[in-house]
């Protein structure tokens, strides 16, 4: 089951209505709708579940950082995801699940990571 999360909109793109800015855990993250089951309103806090989009390339490296957070990198959704490796949990600021990154990468389970994402998706939970 994945995990729900309390996110305040910030912003939403005038030009790309998919792209929008939220505060989550007291960190901003610019993230892409992929599902609303209604109209998203700034201001207003809703319940929401992430996912991260994975280039095809090796994203993932051991970090000396061990402080979960979420770093945005310039101005659109790229970003480095800092966190802890915990079987098919990727436990961060959020907890991202179902992302297969402990088949890939068996002798990181258990430490701190660094993943460079393409994009965090965001679902609006009914």
């Amino acid at each position: 089951m994945t995990k729900t999360y309390k996110a305040l909109v910030v912003e939403i793109d005038p030009y790309v209505e998919e792209a929008i800015l939220l505060v989550v855990e007291g960190t901003a993250i610019r993230c892409f709708v992929s599902y609303s089951p209604s109209e998203i309103e700034v201001g207003k806090t809703y319940e929401v579940e992430f996912e991260m989009v994975l280039s095809d390339e090796e994203c993932i490296s051991p970090s000396e950082c061990e402080k979960t957070q979420i770093k945005m990198l310039g101005s659109g959704f790229p970003c480095e995801i800092y966190g802890y490796l915990d079987g098919e949990v990727f436990r961060s600021l959020v907890d991202f699940t179902d992302q297969d990154i402990h088949y890939e990468f068996p002798h990181l389970n258990g430490q701190f990571v660094k993943i460079n994402a393409d994009r965090i998706d965001v679902s609006f939970v009914r």
